[in-house]
């Protein structure tokens, strides 16, 4: 069944209005929106969300949260209120305000757990890639230089159900220098990433998994360096989901660096996930050089607990940009902790248009003034409070 043309008028609208704040927040050079700026368009995509995915409005109807519940709310933080949906419900229901047929881009979750997997539904890929282009410039290319960005992936056309993928395809088709490219050939490709290597005559950027570096470390570089040009750098993301066997963060870090020719600072870590549009990362050698963000950054750095900076001195915090908040929820209820406790992380990300814009997920961390702490999965099953939320939704539909 085809969506409404209303629906598709509104949808526009709010891909308009998220993508020229967005725009307007470049402008002014990252810096965070002020809370009531936030909420507004937070709360217009609720209402959007409500009122056209109907598996999601019996959700928030069952928890008495509407649209009208918010603006009465009268505070510059009612977003908080919008029901989340737990990641593992993607497994299961449509959530998209549009028909699913229409779909742009229908990204699926990884698959290395068991059973069905993840689809977030994208009606248009524009606001996805205003939301991924400048904030990979700004922590991953931060002298807005062009470098030979090489990546241990698939092409997108190979895999276009990958959120990761099609964010590196990006990037080596807009950031990257003539000669940029995928040194894949159904795994990494190590020879073809030696050869570019050895003749590149500008910076690297080298994007990759946890896994993809371990086999580039332990099968090539713990033998033979291939020392890349100064001012080269490395995105690792994905951490050793399904791996035989993982590495010490630190101890990875230190030896890829030695491997590549490049400082352990300039090892950027990425954090994403397919049911979001916006990333994280791990501020790195930008923290070094921008001395307003180190200020930022190490103002509170003697408060924080026993490894949470990096040997180089690097807070290891994730940063989001200032459309996406983050928050610490209790396991067993969902409600949300104060800052700077440990909890299950609760996303509420304004470029997911038309998804839903608040996200449960059953990553552990600290939400703290500077960052993120990311301190992996929930153990075990399902934490007590996402299975609750799912059951709801399920019956819901």
């Amino acid at each position: 069944m085809a969506s409404a043309p209303s629906a598709i008028a509104e949808s526009d609208a709010l891909h308009d209005a998220v993508g020229e704040a967005i725009a307007a927040t470049r402008g002014a050079g990252m810096y965070g929106w002020d809370d009531g700026a936030f909420d507004a368009l937070a709360r217009r995509l609720f209402a959007h969300q409500y009122t056209h995915c109907a598996p999601y409005r019996r959700f928030c109807q069952g928890r008495e949260v509407t649209p009208d519940f918010l603006a009465r709310q009268g505070h510059p933080r009612s977003y908080e209120l919008i029901p989340p949906v737990p990641t593992d419900v993607f497994k299961s229901v449509p959530l998209a305000t549009f028909d699913p047929a229409e779909a742009e881009l229908e990204f699926l979750t990884s698959g290395t757990t068991v059973g069905t997997r993840g689809r977030h539904l994208l009606r248009t890929g524009r606001t996805y890639e205003a939301s991924l282009a400048p904030w990979l410039r700004r922590w991953l290319v931060p002298r807005n230089d062009a470098p030979l960005v090489l990546a241990f992936m698939a092409p997108f056309a190979e895999d276009p159900h990958s959120s990761l993928g099609h964010m590196v395809q990006w990037a080596v088709d807009h950031v990257g220098a003539d000669g940029s490219r995928h040194c894949w050939d159904g795994g990494p490709d190590l020879d073809a990433f030696a050869d570019a290597a050895a003749g590149a005559d500008r910076p690297v950027l080298l994007l990759g998994t946890a896994r993809a570096l371990q086999f580039l470390l332990e099968d090539r570089l713990d033998q033979q360096r291939i020392p890349l040009p100064p001012g080269s750098r490395v995105m690792e993301t994905g951490g050793f989901k399904g791996a035989a066997r993982t590495l010490e963060r630190d101890d990875f870090y230190r030896r890829l660096g030695d491997g590549l020719a490049v400082p352990t600072f300039a090892i950027i870590s990425e954090y994403g996930m397919t049911e979001l549009g916006s990333q994280g990362y791990q501020p790195g050698f930008r923290a070094l050089s921008d001395r307003g963000l180190a200020r930022k950054l190490g103002s509170a750095l003697v408060e924080w607990p026993d490894g949470t900076v990096d040997p180089d001195g690097v807070p290891r915090v994730l940063v989001f940009p200032p459309w996406c908040r983050v928050g610490a929820t209790d396991p067993d209820t969902l409600a949300l902790l104060p800052p700077g406790e440990r909890g299950l992380l609760r996303f509420w990300d304004l470029s997911n248009v038309d998804s839903v814009v608040a996200v449960q997920t059953a990553d552990m961390g600290r939400v703290l003034p500077q960052g993120v702490v990311l301190e992996g999965r929930a153990p075990g099953s399902t934490p007590r409070g996402c299975s609750l939320a799912i059951d709801e939704i399920l019956a819901a539909r």
